[in-house]
């Protein structure tokens, strides 16, 4: 089932969002053709109307200088700020300040849960996280780690909750996951790393490619639990294995989009807004649903809207249609 609709058996290159597109494009008779299937680059076309998508997200509605504004996350933070929007507190570190500079700029977090990221980065790549206090020497050595992906390194106080991501479609809110970091639950008899190797057999993370990498990282977290690949955690045990949620290292996107108070749809939307954006992912980590407190740590240009279409928990939105709509194929 989950292959008959996940996957183009004739372009096996195409990543999730863009098939959620083109299967309802086809159930809506579009026609579609595929230019480049390694970019996910496609013509879309009815009648006279024609539109060119990348990636699905990428279309012609959003600006050129969009992906450009939220890829700096000093600035998404700064533009947000103006908007009366919580955001992390955290300051910049740039590599041509004197070691004396930064190690004052460091010793003021020292001690404190921390997150240190590259300015610019993607697919939490070069990112670390204290989610306890962090020495100065591990900030030290998170910083050196950044800026081998930038010159400007974001030191920024942690912040504390679930992760969910919110998918606004021309200003509105059309779904809600919480991305669950990796994790896989204990049957009483099988170590954790073939508990692994079972759940990378699983269709949703086989078809969509989000497997659970064994990695330094996860070795690391499971030791910081008092486990190893060849522990054997009690039936219904759930162990997490990363500290990062994004689905592209084995992370599941669980749908809340009916749960979700209206408070938080609305704080997405305005995100959305502060960059005149017509398709945005908004990461907002919230701790209770029930109070007003949250801290948004993400504005995506090009969310994957593979995770909201089909979530490896829940019923899943019709991403395709709204951007289909959006687009004027549909009215």
């Amino acid at each position: 089932e989950m292959k008959k609709n996940c996957l183009f058996e004739d372009y096996p290159k195409l990543e999730g969002s863009t098939v959620a597109l083109l299967k309802e494009a086809e159930r809506q008779g579009i026609n579609y053709e595929i230019i480049d299937e390694e970019h996910c680059f496609v013509k879309l076309s009815k009648g006279k109307r024609t539109e060119y998508v990348v990636q699905a997200t990428k279309t012609s509605r959003d600006t050129y200088v969009f992906p450009y504004l939220v890829n700096d996350k000093e600035f998404t933070k700064q533009l947000l700020r103006t908007k009366k929007l919580n955001v992390p507190d955290g300051i910049v570190i740039e590599k041509d300040m004197l070691a004396k500079d930064i190690n004052h700029e460091i010793l003021k977090y020292a001690g404190k849960p921390v997150v240190i990221k590259p300015r610019t980065t993607n697919c939490g790549v070069g990112i670390t996280v204290f989610k306890d206090k962090a020495s100065e020497t591990e900030i030290k050595n998170a910083v050196k780690y950044a800026f081998k992906f930038d010159d400007n390194v974001l030191i920024e106080e942690y912040a504390e909750g679930k992760e969910y991501r919110f998918v606004i479609i021309n200003n509105k809110c059309i779904s809600v996951v919480h991305r669950r970091n990796a994790s896989v639950v204990g049957d009483g008899k099988k170590t954790i790393h073939e508990l692994i190797i079972e759940k990378n057999k699983e269709p949703w993370h086989e078809i969509l490619k989000r497997q659970i990498q064994i990695d330094e990282p996860l070795k690391i977290y499971l030791k910081g639990q008092n486990l190893s690949l060849n522990s054997i955690p009690k039936e219904g045990e759930r162990v997490f294995l990363r500290k990062n949620s994004n689905c592209c290292t084995g992370g599941e996107s669980i749908d809340v989009t009916e749960i979700m108070p209206d408070y938080f749809k609305k704080i997405a939307i305005k995100a959305t807004k502060a960059f005149g954006a017509k398709i945005c992912g908004v990461d907002i980590l919230i701790d209770d649903m029930n109070k007003h407190k949250y801290s948004i740590v993400e504005v995506n240009d090009n969310p994957g809207i593979g995770i909201n279409e089909w979530p490896y928990e829940g019923k899943g939105e019709k991403i395709g249609l709204e951007i289909l709509k959006l687009l004027k194929f549909i009215d």
